[in-house]
């Protein structure tokens, strides 16, 4: 009997059953309309404090302390027309709170994000809620991921892309009914507003846009009108002050050659009675040396105003409201992070290393010589402008998939001129600040139904 043909079909009708099943699959996958994706934070901090944010105080002892971040984030998608993403977290010390939780225990939960997307056509989208907002490399507006509650705006985000060109455009208003209203929400007159416990400004609009001229070189400009207003009672006859800032960016990426520019310009009021002047301009460089070396070299100036007792209604402080200053004006937060410097604006000149052994360990090295680019006067006598150094060692040890340990020790030398700014009397010549964290960062879960 000839069974060729026989295994002939049968060969046939399993290529048949086979294509057919793998047809049937791939339609089932293209069925899925909606996904979930489920993800978790948990970021446990130590530090040594021996002047950090400012030098420390002769006859002062250093502080030492554990923080702990603890985040969820939940997002769902719905082909590509809604996206949600809620992510509640809540920022502790450890040993803060009891060991036992009872009634009105202050171990909370809050909202880092709540936003919702739409797609509106083929190259736009609204998102609505609390959101982050981080802007070319974060230097006016930033996420502020070192902090271990982050920074999110409330606020509607409208959004254009199409080729080489984005567009970005915020808006927000906010309120305080807690504070000025008894935490009335059917509150039916008034709507001052006071920035206490509550974000800085009352108003909002941003407008951001980007153009990619090639694969290597970018440009992007930025207009931001913030009003800010500080009523001391819902019967305050105080008005909203109304600052705008300007900035132009340019970022070049190049495979040997990173560097940038940038300037940034302010003007408006800060308060009803002060209005400003002031600019921020910066440039870097960056070159690969070889595959695990990198050296850099940059500078920013930071307008700022003259030390005098004599009070102005004109300043020329420039002010990075929402930038990720730690990222920039050395770790040890001295320069526009926490407590001030006298509104004395700021002059960096840094040179800084990243070395790369292997993929999974990083190591970086940063030298900031600070200056002060106003005139500094206490009551009897010009102070130098030498603000001091700061060295910043750092490194990143990637344990696996959703593991990673970092950690990094700094010193500052400063001077008599950072202790008037910082109103310090005395204190040693080298502040230290020494710091540990582990940063696990799993996938829970995720779904396609």
């Amino acid at each position: 009997m000839n069974i060729l043909p026989t295994v002939r079909q049968l060969s046939a009708t399993a290529i048949l059953l086979v294509l057919g099943f793998q047809n049937a699959t791939a339609q089932h996958e293209t069925d899925k309309e909606n996904q979930i994706n489920i993800t978790a934070q948990i970021r446990p901090r130590a530090e040594y404090r021996d002047g950090n944010f400012q030098p420390l105080e002769s006859g002062l002892k250093p502080s030492a302390l554990v923080s702990q971040r603890t985040r969820l984030g939940f997002n769902y998608q719905y082909k590509n027309l809604l996206s949600l993403q809620v992510s509640p977290q809540t920022v502790t010390v450890w040993g803060q709170d009891g060991l036992t939780q009872g009634a009105g225990n202050s171990n909370g939960m809050a909202f880092f994000e709540a936003w919702a997307k739409l797609k509106l056509g083929q190259s736009s989208a609204l998102q609505i809620g609390r959101q982050v907002i981080s802007l070319d490399d974060e230097r006016f507006f930033g996420e502020l991921d070192w902090a271990q509650g982050g920074r999110a705006h409330d606020a509607i985000l409208y959004q254009y892309g199409r080729k080489k060109f984005e567009t970005k455009i915020y808006a927000s208003y906010n309120q305080n009914l807690k504070e000025l209203y008894g935490n009335n929400l059917n509150n039916p007159s008034g709507s001052l507003y006071t920035p206490k416990n509550a974000t800085p400004y009352k108003w909002m609009q941003t407008f951001w846009s980007k153009y990619q001229m090639d694969e290597k070189n970018a440009i992007s400009a930025l207009v931001s009108n913030l009003g800010f207003q500080n009523a001391s009672s819902a019967t305050d006859q105080i008005k909203t002050a109304f600052s705008q800032t300007l900035g132009l960016n340019f970022f070049h990426t190049g495979n040997a050659w990173k560097y940038n520019a940038s300037a940034y310009y302010q003007t408006g009021k800060t308060s009803p009675a002060v209005s400003t002047n002031a600019y921020l301009l910066s440039v870097s460089l960056d070159k690969k040396l070889n595959k695990a070396w990198n050296l850099g070299i940059g500078g920013d100036l930071l307008s700022g105003n003259e030390i005098s007792a004599t009070p102005t209604t004109h300043s020329r402080a420039f002010v990075p409201y929402f930038g990720t200053n730690h990222k920039f004006y050395g770790s040890m937060d001295y320069y526009y992070v926490g407590n001030g410097h006298k509104n004395s604006g700021l002059g960096d000149i840094y040179l800084k290393t990243v070395i790369k052994p292997n993929t999974n360990l990083t190591f970086g090295l940063a030298v900031h010589q600070f200056l002060s680019p106003v005139e500094i006067k206490d009551a009897t006598k010009t102070l130098p402008s030498n603000l001091g150094q700061e060295l910043d060692m750092d490194f990143g040890l990637t344990i696996n998939k959703f593991a990673k340990l970092n950690g990094g020790y700094s010193f500052y030398l400063n001077t008599p001129s950072l202790l008037f700014l910082k109103g310090v009397k005395q204190s040693a010549d080298a502040q230290h600040w020494a710091w540990l964290a582990l940063n696990i960062n799993p996938k829970l879960f995720s779904l396609k139904y």
